[in-house]
């Protein structure tokens, strides 16, 4: 056979499915295996070619209930894929196969999916004003650690995408080219803003400065909702996997382990730092304070861009899902609806708040990828 791209369904029973019984209510089959005996997920193999392409396609096996990839991730083996991203639809999501010399017949590489019923989810914030959290339309803010208590505001006029924002007055909020801000809890009314010039894969930025927005290496800022103008600066380096900053001056983006930030929108001119200790799963900070990044429960944290170091710290209690913060005293990060915060890198420990005000009707599997001979 020659070679050719891979394509996954993964068939959810989304009547049935509970957190102890994934193995029997998601399946796994795909176009280049045996279609007619399909893989129950902590065993089944998806066997791809180098230099093509994965896709996977969740699908409910009533065909009615909405299905949402909240993220793909790599957890073990050798390092397979790239460039992994959601694809065309909540229900999609599709990553690039190496073709390097490091790559051999066989070679296999385990990964994590993140399947919700419920919408994506996603956190921001920092640990001065706390966090907000969204799930589908929904959004919620912690303004006060020792209060410990989640405000619910009024619902996102559409089924959000993904999350930024400091916390001092609302949110900022994207599905597709759609962005919209809150930037009053008291009054609690979306704004919409003018559509960004591309599909938006990623947001970062605060309700004080605006917002940054990319799309594989393209870049694009707001400055001012007043003038409701986006404008777009040098592409990227490599096609950025996730962004962070809060608007001063530019952006922070990563790649696997790269990681290079924009620190003035008049020299229009990508930086790069020293490689992160671990392929970055996702990322939060600002250009004042630095760059903190995760991946699986492994945190690391940059706070000097002329010392160009990072530093480790404790691994959280549980495999990373998001993570926000703007690195002056530490991140904060979820899984399902748990969140935990560092505020102190000196201390060097993570506290719990209380769990999300939603039901996310989240469940992760971990299967397999193989590389299959031409």
């Amino acid at each position: 056979m020659s070679a050719k791209d891979t394509n996954v369904t993964v068939t959810v029973d989304t009547e049935a499915i509970n957190s102890s019984n994934t193995n029997t209510t998601v399946v796994f089959s795909d176009d280049l295996g045996d279609p007619s005996s399909p893989g129950d997920p902590a065993n089944y193999v998806s066997t791809i070619y180098r230099n093509k392409k994965i896709t996977w396609t969740a699908v409910a096996k009533n065909g009615v209930t909405p299905i949402f990839f909240q993220n793909i991730k790599k957890d073990g083996g050798s390092t397979l894929l790239k460039d992994i991203r959601r694809g065309d639809g909540a229900n999609k999501y599709t990553a690039k196969i190496k073709g390097d010399n490091s790559i051999n017949d066989g070679d296999e590489e385990s990964y994590s999916i993140t399947i919700g019923l419920a919408g994506y989810e996603g956190i921001a914030g920092n640990n001065e004003h706390g966090p907000i959290a969204y799930l589908g339309k929904k959004v919620a803010y912690m303004n006060s650690y020792a209060n410990n208590v989640w405000q619910v505001v009024s619902d996102a006029p559409f089924e959000i995408e993904g999350i930024a924002g400091e916390n001092t007055h609302g949110a900022i909020v994207y599905s597709g080219n759609q962005v919209a801000i809150m930037n009053s809890y008291r009054n609690n009314v979306w704004q919409n803003l003018a559509q960004a010039p591309f599909e938006i894969e990623g947001i970062a930025g605060d309700n004080a400065h605006g917002v940054i927005a990319y799309s594989g290496n393209r870049v694009a800022y707001m400055n001012s909702y007043a003038d409701n103008v986006w404008h777009e600066v040098a592409n990227a380096p490599f096609n950025i996997e996730g962004i962070a900053g809060e608007n001063t001056a530019g952006a922070i983006v990563y790649s696997g382990n790269q990681v290079a930030y924009m620190n003035s929108y008049r020299n229009n001119v990508w930086q790069t730092v020293s490689p992160a200790p671990f392929n970055i799963e996702g990322i939060a900070g600002n250009n004042s304070h630095g760059v903190v990044a995760y991946a699986g429960s492994q945190v690391a944290y940059m706070n000097s861009y002329a010392n160009n170091t990072w530093n480790s710290v404790a691994n959280a209690p549980f495999v990373i899902e998001g993570i926000a913060g703007n690195n002056t005293q530490g991140p904060i990060v979820f899984y399902g609806s748990q969140v935990k915060y560092m505020n102190s890198y000196a201390n060097n420990t993570w506290t719990d708040v209380a769990p999300m005000p939603f039901d996310t009707q989240t469940f992760t599997i971990d299967p397999k990828l193989q590389i299959r001979k031409n």
